[in-house]
């Protein structure tokens, strides 16, 4: 369950989240899940539907029937003016008021367009399972990667809040240096600058971070009076996968994205649902030419004789008939129809390959910024390190007024780059890591399902 912990901000209720908490929140909230899962119920009755098609229909239909006076006496004529000599009597056929009722069963023998809706309908829900399936990956994926760029910018803000504290204190220590005529004013001033620019740093990094949560907040489909708070520390997962994947050499990194195309359009939920697309569409072309063929259909109907009074009458005629219906001549409706889905389904083949050399694409970049970014964590680490120990012997040179004041001051600057470098890097490559196996249908490694 999501812990819940309210805060004193005003109306608003904060949620602390995990990344599992977060994701497990998102696969039951978000409209497009939800949607996904809608859609595929539908495919499932479209396709029971399209059995009921073929399956006898049972209907009971009565009607009430009133003729005006002249009309009735014309079609009543033979009775008006029987012949008296008759040995008979002519029975009444024709009422002013009549009452008929009868039960009708009807039946498709032969119905192209019902046989394919059969597949169609098949092949539909093989979609939507593929969308849906689509669906919740992207979903996990933008979860994941906008707690991940919430955690990085979190982090950057609390560094920049740092170095403004330590500027800030700079700052007041140059301003009672000057007053006490020790510090020029250009000194001085230039700790001003410094201090200035790292409170605008902060205030950027701040705006980083609200619009980063109000990404994530969007995914969780929060309401208005509800906050995100995640959790402090990196999810376990994710280091320990990240740390397998910074050991592999390059080759084993670039040898990851090189599947075959049926392996990854099995292991890419996008690429199937794109496949299953086009062979519904292909369907839908084959369905086409079900307008060539004969239709074939039975009717059987037990009535009662038609009469005055709503009593079910003791005659009661049943007919049997089969209609057969063969199309000769449609204008090229038949024609135009057919060419018409032949080139949509052309269309939708185009676009799924497409969209498979854009996966193709994706992973060789993904793999490539993965190496990329291997590398540059070693060296950003390697920078801070030296970084430090630069700023550290600037500093004591800097209280034996050996060194300038900007001297010391791009000490600092190179410092808190190379820390930001370092963050940077850090989960730039833990992000690029799971756009990977998001692309590669593996995200279960590192949410644990």
């Amino acid at each position: 369950t999501i812990a819940r912990q309210l805060e004193n901000t005003g109306t608003a209720q904060r949620l602390r989240l995990t990344m599992e908490q977060a994701i497990s929140r998102a696969l039951d909230k978000n409209n497009r899940v939800r949607a996904s899962r809608f859609a595929l119920q539908k495919a499932r009755w479209d396709k029971k539907h399209a059995w009921t098609l073929l399956l006898p229909t049972l209907s009971f239909n009565t009607r009430y029937t009133w003729i005006d006076d002249s009309t009735f006496a014309l079609r009543d004529f033979s009775r008006y003016f029987q012949d008296p000599n008759l040995p008979f009597e002519i029975p009444q056929t024709v009422f002013q008021s009549s009452y008929f009722s009868s039960f009708d069963v009807s039946m498709t023998l032969f119905d192209g367009a019902l046989l394919n809706g059969l597949s169609i309908a098949s092949a539909n829900v093989d979609r939507s399972e593929h969308l849906s399936e689509s669906t919740r990956e992207n979903i996990l994926f933008l979860v994941i990667s906008s707690y991940l760029n919430v955690l990085k910018s979190r982090e950057i803000l609390k560094l920049q809040q740092e170095y403004r504290e330590l500027s800030k204190l700079n700052f007041e220590k140059a301003e009672r240096l000057h007053t006490a005529g020790r510090y020029s004013k250009t000194e001085a001033l230039r700790w001003q600058v410094d201090y200035q620019q790292q409170k605008s740093v902060v205030v950027n990094s701040e705006s980083i971070l609200r619009s980063d949560r109000s990404v994530l907040g969007r995914v969780l489909n929060l309401k208005t009076d509800e906050e995100i708070d995640i959790a402090a520390e990196l999810p376990q997962s994710l280091l320990a996968e990240s740390q397998k994947l910074a050991l592999l050499s390059d080759d084993d990194i670039l040898k990851i994205v090189q599947l075959s195309e049926t392996e990854l359009v099995r292991a890419n939920a996008a690429l199937a649902a794109a496949r299953s697309n086009a062979e519904v569409s292909r369907l839908l072309h084959r369905n086409a030419y079900a307008s060539y063929l004969p239709n074939v259909t039975v009717n059987y109907t037990h009535a009662w004789w038609e009469n005055n009074t709503l009593a079910l009458d003791n005659y009661s005629p049943k007919t049997f008939m089969v209609n057969v219906s063969i199309p000769i001549f449609s204008s090229f409706r038949n024609l135009t129809s057919v060419k018409s889905s032949y080139y949509e389904y052309k269309q939708t083949q185009e676009e799924f390959y497409d969209q498979l050399q854009n996966t193709r694409l994706l992973l060789t970049e993904t793999a490539n910024r993965l190496i990329d970014l291997k590398t540059q964590r070693e060296h950003n680490k390697a920078e801070v390190e030296y970084n430090e120990h630069n700023y550290r012997v600037v500093e004591q040179k800097r209280e034996r007024r050996l060194l300038s004041n900007i001297e010391f001051i791009d000490a600092k600057l190179n410092l808190q780059n190379a820390r930001l470098n370092e963050i940077n890097s850090h989960y730039d490559f833990i992000s690029a890591m799971v756009e990977l196996y998001y692309l590669l249908g593996r995200l279960g490694v590192v949410v644990g399902g």
